[in-house]
């Protein structure tokens, strides 16, 4: 006879893969749990910034987050994530995140945080945009690169021959704009309702880094519901990552052509070619495995 309200908070806007996901849960729940669950859904990050919203989940304020690279203040062994050029196409990476050997030695990880690791969903890859295309490591030479605030991204790109720096994602577009970085790296989704491709002649899909977001449940919460209503619960979180996922790679294939139509270059590479940039990367592949307990880093590669 338990009720649960789930407080869930993200920070995609509502036109987005997170609240579609989110919408599914809700949906799922609502109508599977015989009124134990209801679900309040809280975007943009109205109730916090994503790391605010994983203190808030650890600390049990909200009982469920969408989490991305911030997780590795928490999770130390998150950073197996930031594996560059680790999978070769979308099913290789639909594949791992989906495996069960794979979430099951991550969610040992993420309880330590108090944090029980649902599920992922897959949003596509990172690619890269500047005004030339970036056929191999030579391409990046001399260019001044944006990135996110990451040790392991700013070494691989080093390690692929730009300059990486570190820059404010709001401030973006006017940087890109008016030539303070010549490059930046993120999802099509963001490239798209960013609008980066109107300073950026060319998009490369290099496939460098898969994006996901994670889908955590305060563990506590998580553990003190019945057998039952824990997999009720589960089976509302694989409903939500499979509507979130398909959501993002359905859309990504519009969101591309919507692109090209406004002068935008696409540029595909070959497996050759990508396999260049892999080989660059490989300092920082060991610094990944320096940095992650050695069962998370055999259940990423295997």
């Amino acid at each position: 006879g338990e009720t649960y309200s789930i407080d869930i908070g993200h920070g995609g806007a509502e036109s987005t893969a997170q609240q579609v996901g989110c919408l599914a849960l809700k949906d799922y729940l609502e109508k599977n749990s015989n009124g134990a669950f209801t679900v309040n859904i809280y975007p943009s990050n109205s109730v916090g910034s994503d790391d605010e919203l994983c203190q808030m989940v650890q600390n049990g304020n909200i009982a469920m987050c969408l989490a991305n690279s911030v997780i590795l203040n928490y999770v130390p062994d998150a950073a197996i994530y930031d594996l560059f050029m680790r999978f070769g196409n979308i099913d290789e990476v639909k594949e791992k995140y989906s495996d069960e050997n794979f979430i099951n030695v991550m969610r040992e990880k993420y309880a330590d945080a108090n944090f029980y690791l649902g599920g992922f969903s897959v949003h596509g890859f990172r690619q890269t945009t500047a005004n030339k295309p970036i056929y191999s490591p030579d391409d990046l030479k001399g260019l001044t690169f944006r990135v996110m605030q990451n040790d392991l991204h700013i070494q691989a790109w080093q390690c692929m021959g730009a300059t990486p720096t570190p820059f404010a994602f709001n401030e973006l577009y006017t940087a890109l704009q008016q030539g303070t970085v010549d490059a930046q790296e993120n999802p099509i989704e963001l490239i798209y309702s960013q609008k980066f491709y109107e300073q950026q002649k060319y998009i490369t899909l290099t496939n460098h880094l898969q994006q996901t977001q994670q889908w955590l449940v305060n563990l506590d919460f998580y553990n003190s519901l019945s057998d039952d209503n824990k997999a009720i619960l589960d089976a509302g979180i694989a409903a939500a990552t499979d509507a979130a996922t398909s959501y993002a790679l359905e859309n990504e294939a519009s969101w591309t052509k919507e692109i090209e139509a406004s002068g935008c270059t696409i540029v595909d590479l070959t497996d050759e070619q990508r396999q260049v940039f892999k080989d660059a990367v490989s300092p920082e592949w060991d610094a990944v495995k320096d940095r992650v307990a050695s069962e998370v880093w055999d259940a990423y590669i295997a």
